[in-house]
């Protein structure tokens, strides 16, 4: 197996819940979470290219690509005692939370992204890596909540975009001359929706509005603000009320049909057997 087939392996590691069991995955020991300092820039890693604003062709394509799957939002999860921060200054870039001193209040999650590329805000499409999430959702005394925005996003300002966990594939040598030139490329964006070698969408009846594979995601290294924010979903109600009581000052200044308790994005995608039963 070469480097890039193998990171298309992934595994599903929570049923929805219909009582079915799934075999957990061994969890990595947990690191210290945390702010951690900017490391020295990894001669190996490549920086981020430059970002590119799309042209006006390019946008009405991207567009058109959105309207056609019926994509309506991307997800990103985080820690609920980042919620308040992300509800009064919406989503910011490591380097701003620095500069503006509240960094050390932010929970950020690992594996960080490597070099440069630490600065950068991940998003999937339409759902969550679950197989990274649920890995998140083991540690124990920490909590979780689902952010779903505006996949019109990826229309006002640039975007990488990512066949493959971005923290894997910037790291493959090939990765400057073959995915770099292109990450921002409305080509690339379509290429996350295509077929492999291993995967046939049709086969799999995987949905038009999630990308091929389940660990795919987008990066931006520009503010998101909260009016983007669409729906944030708690496991259940109780999590929520706790949230609110505790929060109360900032939560009340948020619309009410923003919050939503569903198990739905805290689960695996539907076409989670494939990917337990072909990669082991």
């Amino acid at each position: 197996m070469n480097q890039m087939e193998s990171l298309e392996i992934t595994q599903p590691i929570r049923p929805r819940p219909d009582g079915k069991p799934v075999q957990a995955v061994q969890l990595p020991e947990p690191g210290e979470y945390g702010f951690v300092e900017q490391p020295q820039q990894d001669p190996c890693i490549p920086f981020p290219p430059q970002p590119i604003m799309l042209s006006e062709e390019a946008a009405k394509a991207l567009s058109e690509e959105l309207r056609e799957r019926k994509i309506q939002f991307l997800t990103h999860f985080t820690r609920v005692e980042n919620l308040a921060s992300i509800m009064t200054h919406g989503l910011l870039p490591r380097s701003r939370l620095v500069a503006e001193g509240r960094a050390r209040s932010i929970r950020f999650n690992e594996p960080y992204l490597p070099g440069a590329w630490q600065d950068a805000i991940s998003f999937n499409i339409s759902f969550p890596n679950y197989r990274l999430f649920y890995n998140l959702q083991e540690q124990r005394g920490v909590e979780w909540v689902v952010l779903l925005l505006d996949a019109s996003l990826l229309l006002s300002q640039p975007f990488y975009y990512f066949l493959f966990p971005a923290a894997n594939l910037v790291q493959v040598p090939s990765f400057p001359i073959e995915f770099a030139p292109y990450l921002q490329s409305v080509e690339m964006f379509r290429s996350l929706f295509s077929d492999t070698d291993n995967v046939r969408r049709a086969y799999l009846q995987i949905p038009d509005n999630y990308p091929t594979h389940p660990q795919s995601e987008v990066l931006t290294f520009s503010p998101i603000p909260q009016s983007s924010i669409l729906e944030v979903h708690f496991y259940n109600t109780y999590k929520f009320s706790q949230w609110f009581l505790q929060n109360t000052p900032v939560a009340l200044t948020i619309d009410k049909n923003i919050w939503v308790e569903s198990l739905e994005y805290f689960s695996p995608r539907i076409d989670y057997p494939h990917w337990k039963s072909t990669f082991r």
